[in-house]
């Protein structure tokens, strides 16, 4: 019962929830990062009349309420950031690309429809990052949503453990791998997920004075830690350890035992299955057969769904790489060409985008890396510290899955990402004083157009 009186429960609040957002877009944003990761809610809300638009229509009106907010109270549109920047390439190079895909084959109108729904749902992105960096400037409001997302992950994690306490045991086999509610990716994205937000919380919870807040963090944190493991995903495993050296360097060097103490001693302090799992690494070539080393499978509810194994994946994205080297085969043309993901951001930017979407997405790195580190580095403010810190762990660890992984064009994984990128643009802004600005103190901020 209560699996459908939530989500209409839900489904009822959004509409509301839309009207408020006009006049505060906080209400807005904090309702779009609970629902939207729970990807279990966002299915169950499409058979409610305009349900598969929901998130389409709390954007629009998070939009409009910036708009509105800039009007009301007499401020610029647009802040300006150097992450304005890399976005804004971000976008032209997804358009260059999508416009690549439609001329690059002959594909069914269909297929050309849903290729346009996928980018206009990767566009969500950097909607929400340009909604953040002009509307969130306080801390109260980080606090909130530091909350949703904590709810959000929980909800997650309770989903995870649902479904794989039936298929879990004692030895480890291909069928216990479920992608949860990512069954359209796969088990690694599912562990990406987890670790980018668990090392975000943990780089925050640092610097959060409320213990309530600060220990609901490392709760939510010591949650993950169950579908992390159990993801039974070698990337996210290694997501684990660069996010343990990354804050242990800059934060806190006890840390930095947990990695040492993890390589060396993981058949000890690990479960079995895990362990089974991460010996398979080691195993020699001669003991894998060709079809373990070609080929994959992962759960999807009761069903076992087999996909093409990553390596040959690779090899058909280098190849058609090699082919169109400069801008790639188009936005979503290989998804569609063999049926599946590249696994692997990389091998799906030079697949698709080619030297040219490379270059934009070093770019981006380039400038959102130094941004993050400067805020914790130089913020006045000290949730602005746990906020760089938090979030530079945040992108080193997708960055590192990433080899393996393929997360960056589903906004129902990514939209936590892009909502603090645009924190951390508002904070630079707000919290780093300069010769143009003031900071206050209670999180008030001033900027010289303001004094004048």
């Amino acid at each position: 019962m209560l699996r459908y009186y939530l989500p209409l429960l839900i489904y009822l609040i959004s509409f509301p929830v839309m009207i408020m957002t006009f006049k505060r877009v906080h209400v807005g944003l904090l309702f779009f990062i609970f629902i939207v990761p729970i990807i279990v809610l966002m299915k169950k809300l499409v058979v409610f009349p305009m349900g598969n638009n929901i998130a389409d229509f709390l954007v629009f009106s998070m939009l409009l309420g910036w708009f509105l907010k800039a009007k009301r109270e007499n401020k610029k549109i647009f802040e300006r950031s150097s992450v304005n920047i890399a976005v804004i390439l971000t976008i032209l190079g997804s358009i260059l690309s999508l416009i690549v895909g439609l001329t690059f084959t002959a594909f069914p109108s269909d297929i050309n429809s849903l290729r346009l729904a996928a980018w206009k749902n990767y566009m969500i992105l950097p909607l929400l990052y340009f909604i953040s960096i002009n509307t969130i400037d306080n801390e109260k409001t980080v606090k909130w949503i530091l909350i949703s997302v904590c709810l959000a992950l929980i909800a997650m994690d309770i989903n995870f453990y649902s479904t794989f306490r039936l298929l879990k045991g004692e030895h480890y086999s291909d069928a216990m791998r479920t992608s949860g509610p990512f069954g359209f990716l796969g088990p690694n994205e599912l562990g990406i997920f987890f670790s980018m937000y668990t090392f975000l919380l943990l780089g925050i919870s640092y610097f959060i004075d409320n213990k309530k807040l600060k220990y609901f963090l490392l709760f939510v944190c010591a949650c993950n830690i169950y579908p992390i493991l159990y993801s039974y995903s070698r990337s996210a495993y290694m997501c684990v350890l660069a996010g343990l050296l990354t804050i242990g360097l800059l934060k806190d060097r006890k840390l930095l035992i947990l990695p040492i103490v993890l390589v060396l001693l993981y058949s000890y302090v690990l479960p079995n299955s895990v362990v089974e799992r991460i010996d398979m690494t080691f195993l020699d070539k001669r003991e894998i057969s060709e079809q373990q080393e070609y080929g994959s499978a992962f759960n999807v509810g009761d069903v076992t769904v087999e996909v093409i194994g990553r390596k040959q994946l690779w090899e058909k994205a280098r190849n058609y790489f090699e082919e169109n080297f400069l801008l790639g085969i188009g936005f979503e043309t290989f998804h569609y060409l063999e049926n599946s993901i590249t696994h692997s951001m990389y091998y799906n930017i030079l697949a698709e985008q080619g030297l040219v979407g490379m270059t934009i997405f070093l770019v981006f790195i380039a400038i959102v890396l130094p941004k993050a580190y400067k805020l914790f580095r130089y913020s006045e403010n000290k949730l602005g510290k746990g906020i760089g810190l938090g979030f530079l762990a945040c992108v080193i660890v997708h960055l590192v899955g990433s080899v393996a992984g393929e997360t960056y064009l589903y906004y129902n994984m990514m939209a936590i990402y892009w909502l603090f990128l645009g924190i951390v643009a508002s904070f630079n802004i707000h919290f780093i004083s300069n010769k143009n600005q003031e900071v206050l103190p209670q999180g008030k901020t001033l900027s010289s157009s303001a004094m004048k």
